[in-house]
Formats: structure tokens, sequence, C-alpha cells
């Protein structure tokens, strides 16, 4: 990821929430925890702790249930009682938002094909808790797409790391650059 190397900091060092725990967010989280394993020398155990995934149920956590957590992602399914006090719906869910606010990520990405989904609320929020967001919206084709890169770069004031899945059409950074 060289969106990593221009934090100057680890793969071990980031915190990553991926929204779309389906095969290809379980894949994208696969290949990153075997990289901070074989990159960073961290055990399995506490580089699977590095990840928060949600699906169309929220979080994936204890709660939820085996019936409600797909085959795969046991081994990043996170304990309730890190998630006391934190706001979940009528069904006991937590939504990203609030995971945002909790986690503080450093890396979101997004392959939901849930369009919009990275919402001004989530990225600026996300923002707070970093000094370079990585935002990576993977989900194509591009009316699928979890936020523009030119959103993002407005809601941070430019200082967005981010990589889409899809083609977008240039556009203007805060400082009156255009981006392609």
């Amino acid at each position: 990821m060289s969106a990593v190397g221009v934090t100057k900091s680890k793969l071990a060092d980031q915190r990553f929430v991926v929204y779309g725990a389906g095969s290809a967010g379980l894949g994208i989280t696969r290949q990153l925890r075997d990289g901070i394993v074989t990159i960073d020398g961290v055990d399995q155990e506490e580089a699977n702790k590095k990840f928060y995934l949600l699906d169309k149920n929220g979080l994936i956590k204890q709660s939820l249930g085996a019936e409600k957590i797909r085959e795969g992602l046991q081994e990043f399914v996170r304990p309730d009682q890190e998630w006391d006090g934190v706001q979940a719906n009528d069904k006991g869910e937590i939504g990203l938002l609030e995971v945002i606010r909790k986690v503080k990520p450093t890396v979101l990405i997004g392959c939901s094909t849930h369009a919009g989904a990275f919402t001004e609320d989530v990225v600026r929020e996300m923002a707070k808790g970093t000094e370079r967001p990585i935002i990576l919206p993977l989900s194509n084709p591009s009316r699928l797409h979890e936020v523009t890169p030119q959103d993002a770069n407005d809601w941070t004031a430019g200082k967005v790391l981010i990589a889409t899945g899809s083609p977008f059409p240039p556009y203007k950074l805060p400082n009156g650059r255009e981006y392609m």
C-alpha cells in the first residue's frame, strides 16, 4: 500500500475498517493481514485485531450470532465488550459512523456496492482521527461507489489519500490544482 509509505508508517500501525464483508472485503482483509504478518512480523491473531468488518448487519461482533456471521469471518469477529456504551440500532447493530468514532481508523475500505455510504459525516469523522486518512472506495461500477474522490478531498481539506475501484473524472484539489 503506497499510501502507508506516504504516511511514513508501517502496515502494522494501521487500523482498518472494511465496509462490505463479502468475498471481496474478506479477501482484501486477509491479504492485508497476511502482509502485516509477513512484512511487520506481527502474530496473526494480533494482526486480526487491526480489522473491523461491517456487512448488512453492521459491525461483525459476537452478539450477531452464528446465523448472521458469514463463513470465513470468524477470525475477525469483535468481542461485544469492546462496544459497551456505543450506540446501536434497535436490532443491536453498530453502524459505520459509530465504528469510525470509536476506532478512529487510518484506513477505510469500501467494497459494499452501497452507493454513498461514506457520507460527509463519516469522512469528516475519520479525518478527525488521523492526519492523512486513507480511503479506498473500491466498489464498481462508478454508480455504486461509496464516495467520490472530489467529495473525499473536499471533506478532508485535501488530506485524504484515495484510490478507487472505478474511473472518475478529473477534479479540483483544495489548492486549485486539477487531479486526474
